[in-house]
């Protein structure tokens, strides 16, 4: 385990991902490396590992390298289709269980990318009948190996495939919100491999959040709620456009480094 390691490390890989990359494709902890000399990789183990390496130093995402992401309190498959998951969205999904009882509502989620936001959800809210769009069918095939069985996944473009018969309790989305002339000074690893869709949010990065606050009353029940992750920089101008459009109570909620991460809104 250690030689296979060390040769990861000489190769170029940073440590830490070596060793990570070693301990989910052998199924170990990093402590069963140090104290357990006696670990050795099989020849399968051995050849997935330099594989995975040799996938990781051409600067592709380790997530995508091993179709693996930690997030909240599991693992999700994922793949270059689709985001991989951030801490920012943890703060979006803390937000909602926060907000919202365990009794029965109806809830929509607009891009649902991995799923990994829907089927946290139904997981703490079992009796919540959750639908999930994306535009992406490729989207929705990663989102089906990670969500609950009781999560409807369709193929939609926003509410275009979705009856407006304010039929729903709360409407969640992470959204595209990175303006379009940012996207190019992002880090190379989400920029050259991150699917584009799911970053990009138009001129201003407000794109979606004009669409929805335009359109989703026609959804939503009355009372019905609205809870959206942002950018960093938007804690002004989500608010406002959900204002201008006639919401009411609006907030807005902060991320662990104090910036403005979620707005909700109702009707």
């Amino acid at each position: 385990m250690k030689n296979i390691i060390e040769t990861l490390i000489q190769a170029g890989l940073d440590k830490n991902e070596a060793q990570e990359i070693v301990c989910r494709v052998c199924g170990r902890e990093k402590n069963d490396i140090y104290l357990n000399k006696n670990l050795r990789v099989s020849d399968e183990q051995e050849s997935k590992i330099l594989k995975t390496a040799s996938l990781r130093k051409t600067g592709k995402p380790l997530a995508y390298c091993m179709n693996s992401a930690y997030f909240y309190d599991r693992e999700f498959f994922v793949n270059d289709s689709v985001l991989i998951p951030r801490i920012d969205t943890e703060i979006l999904i803390e937000t909602i269980l926060k907000n919202e009882n365990g009794e029965e509502k109806n809830v929509l989620e607009l891009g649902t990318g991995s799923g990994i936001i829907c089927d946290i959800l139904q997981s703490k809210r079992q009796k919540w009948n959750i639908v999930s769009v994306d535009i992406s069918q490729n989207c929705l095939s990663v989102a089906k190996k990670n969500c609950n069985e009781k999560i409807l996944l369709i193929n939609s473009d926003k509410f275009s495939a979705i009856s407006p018969k304010n039929q729903f309790d709360i409407i969640v989305s992470n959204p595209p919100y990175i303006e379009s002339e940012t996207i190019k000074t992002l880090d190379s690893g989400v920029k050259d491999f991150e699917p584009i869709i799911a970053l990009d949010g138009g001129k201003d990065g407000l794109e979606f959040y004009y669409y929805l606050a335009k359109n989703a009353k026609r959804f939503l029940k009355r009372g019905g709620r609205v809870y959206v992750e942002i950018g960093f920089n938007q804690g002004e101008s989500v608010p406002k456009i959900f204002e201008d459009n006639g919401f009411t109570n609006i907030a807005r909620f902060k991320d662990l480094g104090g910036n403005p991460r979620v707005v909700f809104a109702n009707i």
